[in-house]
């Protein structure tokens, strides 16, 4: 899976730059980390498999595609 090329495309979908996509996904895991719903949200964050204390976008996107191909 190429990362860039995801951003790259949702970025000209959206006219933005690829790293103003990467930043604003980033945000989004960040808020979700720093204000989970409830405490299930907050175990299924965790299950997320990232290097550091939180997953970077590729690593959420990477994780998010493989429990959806999982499902089907």
């Amino acid at each position: 899976m190429d990362m860039n090329r995801i951003f790259e495309q949702i970025a000209r979908e959206h006219g933005t730059t690829p790293e103003e996509v990467r930043r604003e996904i980033q945000k989004s895991i960040d808020a979700a980390f720093d204000h989970p719903a409830d405490d299930l949200a907050a175990y299924r964050l965790r299950q997320i498999p990232c290097k550091g204390a939180r997953p970077t976008p590729e690593e959420f996107i990477a994780y998010a595609a493989q429990r959806a191909m999982d499902e089907i």
